[in-house]
């Protein structure tokens, strides 16, 4: 229960955040006005003792607490590294629980994977008194006074987000985020119409986080709220957050323009210092009949699990009319080996007889013996001219997918249109520096692979 008396009368204090910080009180909404029942009174409610705890928020600082405690159901803050995003979404998901909150009802924090998930579960335990919280640590939850359970989550499989009824959530990080784990938590707050803060650095401007901002930012409409957090915003608030002028402008001096304005402005990068430059990739409706075609496999035999954030298989399928490269298919899977062979084999027979499989051959006998084992998998689909092909790999990953890079940055690269484009060009908008690149790297070895050394695969201007 929450002590709302005036502070005179208030039995017990319940500050749950660091000593640093200092605290005011937190007016209640309506609802929970009056409930005054403390430990020792006799009160019986459900069958149990009641106990009161007062609770008083940290301070904030003015632009952070705008940010987080709005109204509005969607708020989305594009934030600085060191902005303090991060605790006072902390600060907001407890309030949450602890206000609204009570037996069988869930709040999540998700994170891009639950190893970055534990960061938020550890910090919080750390900032909660003793005895006012019991926590799980194989399920990274951590269960209030009142009954309410906060989830501390990683979003690599969204599956797993699909069918709690959630009454609030914490999307943090959110451009590493995966679009389809936006779309299952969305999903799942429906039932309780819940509110949402969705936080992070800015990181491109193709992934879901980034358009979700541009319209919070821009709609106008009353259950959208929008805020920005930069360096500087830190630097004035510094009693609080701990980021001074000197290791700001150290920042701005030592990194470069580009992830400066990113990651401290919460700007995103001007398009032309992307490696993909995904805005001149074009869609099609389907694929012409002329085409070359291979299809090129890069190979991860990890199982999906919660607790890592293992490599894809991907096999992308792409053709060539000896002017454009299209990207006709995509095909990505986290599974063990032998699902992983199968997969394989099923993908090859439905490609047909005139598409060639490509294998990516490593150094050394390791390399060798991967080739070795998958033509003996697709031996019934051997012929002649060589379905089965390996292909060396020589250089760094940035390296080999440079002609690629500069093909698509040319506009002589199209997807045909299917339900992979968006996967597939936010991991090109990120490449080389963030996430996965699974899918990058088996196309730029296709793309390597298929077009002819004659064909012009740079534009030199001036």
């Amino acid at each position: 229960m929450l002590d709302l008396r005036p502070r005179s009368d208030r039995l017990a204090q319940h500050r749950g955040w660091p000593q640093a910080m200092t605290s005011r009180a937190y007016e209640a909404p309506e609802a929970l006005r009056g409930v005054e029942v403390f430990a020792g009174s006799g009160v019986v409610l459900d069958g149990r003792p009641q106990q009161a705890v007062r609770y008083e928020r940290a301070d904030l600082y003015p632009k952070q607490e705008a940010a987080l405690f709005t109204p509005a159901r969607y708020a989305v803050i594009e934030a600085s590294t060191k902005s303090g995003k991060t605790v006072g979404c902390l600060i907001w998901l407890h309030e949450q629980a602890a206000l609204h909150g009570g037996p069988g009802r869930n709040y999540w924090w998700i994170a891009p994977i639950r190893r970055v998930a534990k960061i938020a579960y550890l910090r919080l335990k750390r900032y909660l008194p003793a005895g006012s919280f019991a926590s799980n640590e194989t399920e990274m939850t951590i269960t209030l006074m009142n009954g309410a359970t906060i989830f501390f989550l990683g979003s690599e499989n969204p599956d797993t987000l699909y069918g709690e009824d959630v009454y609030a959530a914490v999307i943090d990080e959110a451009t590493r985020v995966r679009e389809q784990s936006w779309w299952a938590i969305r999903t799942t707050l429906t039932a309780t119409q819940g509110p949402v803060r969705i936080i992070g650095n800015v990181k491109g401007r193709r992934n879901w986080a980034y358009k979700l901002a541009r319209r919070a930012e821009g709609d106008g409409r009353k259950n959208y709220h929008y805020a920005k957090l930069t360096v500087w915003d830190a630097v004035e608030a510094q009693k609080l957050t701990g980021v001074t002028m000197e290791e700001a402008e150290d920042a701005r001096d030592l990194l470069p323009e580009a992830v400066f304005k990113e990651l401290y402005l919460a700007e995103a990068a001007a398009e032309s210092e992307a490696f993909f430059q995904v805005e001149h990739i074009g869609v099609i409706d389907t694929a012409p009949t002329d085409l070359r075609l291979v299809r090129t496999w890069d190979f991860a035999v990890t199982p999906d699990t919660d607790a890592v954030d293992p490599d894809f298989t991907v096999g992308v399928k792409m053709g060539f009319d000896g002017k454009r490269t299209v990207i006709v298919d995509v095909v990505s899977r986290r599974a063990a080996p032998d699902t992983i062979t199968k997969l394989v084999q099923a993908t090859a027979i439905g490609d047909g007889e005139s598409c060639q499989q490509i294998i990516e051959e490593e150094k050394g006998a390791a390399g060798k013996m991967m080739v070795d084992l998958f033509r003996k998998l697709l031996a019934a689909l051997e012929e002649p001219t060589g379905r089965v092909v390996a292909a060396p790999v020589t250089g760094g990953k940035v390296v080999r997918a440079f002609h690629f890079a500069a093909a698509a940055n040319d506009k002589r690269v199209v997807l045909v249109k299917a339900d992979w484009n968006a996967a597939f060009l936010a991991e090109l908008d990120d490449f080389p520096d963030e996430g996965h690149d699974d899918q990058v790297d088996a196309a730029a070895h296709g793309y390597n692979h298929l077009v002819p050394v004659g064909v012009p695969r740079v534009r030199f201007l001036g």
